[in-house]
């Protein structure tokens, strides 16, 4: 980790790795590779360690584990959700405030760019519900906050815009994930000591990483709400699923029936005494970005060759903006969207009414890194740059 980032040259090396090559090479055993870094894998980046990036892998496991070891906490929201608490407000405020128009149901199938100006000209989107196309003319800038399945999608039916931005036909190749979400209202109450849970090596799971959480212990305060204001009669668990493809073709009953006879009784044998009252399944085909060994280089960058256009999200290269909340995360993407309307606002691509009021966003950084990784990291460049000088390799680089 401390090697990690001492050049791009060394970064895309590692990035070349899978993390399974990396753990061998460095004769990491496989109980701790099978018991504990494989399952923090299929729950963190949602692919098994030979699948996923070694950089990637050791961004993930710095930013969330080794960093700021005294803040390291999982938080959870303790009433509704984070639509509900968070991005609904947020709606609301920039609809009333900044006169935004939001297009529920619509999702845009073509981007046009003049072959002239190399510029976008319009852009076209479809009506989920009714199938009808329209047009959004003079268009000033698109933020591309979509993953690698929609950007497929998009660039096949966008022409123009593939030919002056080859960079996004390329993160349009890059694979994508299936996640499976579930939420069961069960008839009585589970006391289990831990609300947060990952499933962990059971094969009823098919390869797919799992997690589950008793939302009747994490939201004591807004109970009713999680039974839709009716009278609560036991625990509520949401339980997700990543790496689902096997998981996301079984039907609901089929899913809900191996939460509740293969999983949770193993977490806790008072599930096998629980009936489900309701549930509810939701599948998510190619939602998630999959960070891939040797896939750095073909991820989206943030500003692309089309002035224009610009992309936000947990995959996107941030380049000198690059921030340090790493791999799938919200806070990743939620920064990355700011800095591409920074972007805009930076090259005067778009501009409020007022142009004197138009400013940047600010953006928080993560909290420096602790005294010993800056040394670390400061020895370790000294002595490697001299191992290169003399044309050697690290072992677990040696291609």
């Amino acid at each position: 980790m401390l090697d990690l980032y001492r050049s791009d040259k060394v970064f895309q090396k590692y990035d070349n790795l899978s993390a399974q090559s990396l753990f061998i090479k460095l004769g990491i055993s496989n109980r701790l590779i099978n018991e504990f870094l494989r399952p923090i894998l299929l729950v963190g980046l949602f692919k098994p360690p030979e699948e996923v990036s070694a950089a990637v892998t050791m961004e993930l496991l710095y930013y969330y584990a080794l960093a700021h070891q005294d803040s390291f906490d999982v938080r959870w929201i303790n009433s509704k959700s984070i639509a509900e608490q968070l991005f609904e407000p947020l709606s609301r405020r920039l609809i009333s405030r900044h006169h935004l128009r939001v297009l529920g149901g619509t999702f845009v199938t073509r981007l046009n760019v003049s072959s002239e100006t190399q510029r976008l000209s319009s852009v076209e989107i479809q009506s989920v519900q009714t199938k009808e196309v329209n047009v959004i003319d003079d268009v000033d800038a698109v933020v591309l906050a979509v993953g690698a399945k929609g950007l497929k999608s998009l660039m096949s039916q966008s022409p123009e815009c593939s030919k002056a931005a080859p960079e996004l036909v390329a993160a349009a190749s890059l694979g994508s994930i299936d996640v499976v979400s579930t939420r069961l209202w069960l008839d009585r109450y589970v006391l289990i000591a831990y609300p947060a849970n990952v499933f962990s090596r059971f094969e009823s799971l098919k390869g797919a990483g799992g997690t589950f959480f008793m939302l009747d212990q994490l939201q004591k305060e807004s109970e009713r709400a999680l039974w839709g204001h009716e009278q609560p009669q036991g625990s509520v668990i949401a339980s997700d699923f990543y790496n689902a493809s096997a998981i996301a073709e079984m039907n609901d009953q089929e899913i809900i029936d191996r939460l509740m006879h293969d999983l949770l009784p193993i977490a806790h044998p008072e599930f096998r005494n629980a009936k489900v009252v309701d549930y509810e399944v939701r599948r998510y085909p190619g939602s998630v970005s999959h960070f891939s060994p040797g896939s750095f280089s073909k991820r989206p960058p943030l500003e692309t060759s089309v002035e224009t256009i610009v992309c936000a999200g947990d995959w996107v290269r941030m380049g000198d903006k690059e921030h340090g909340a790493k791999g799938l995360c919200q806070e990743r993407a939620y920064v990355c969207g700011l800095e591409a309307g920074n972007s805009l606002i930076r090259r005067k691509i778009v501009k409020g009414s007022n142009q004197s009021k138009t400013i940047q966003h600010s953006v928080v950084p993560i909290r420096a890194d602790e005294p010993q990784v800056v040394l670390g990291r400061v020895l370790n460049k000294i002595v490697m740059d001299q191992i290169d000088a003399f044309g050697l390799t690290l072992p677990w680089l040696d291609s």
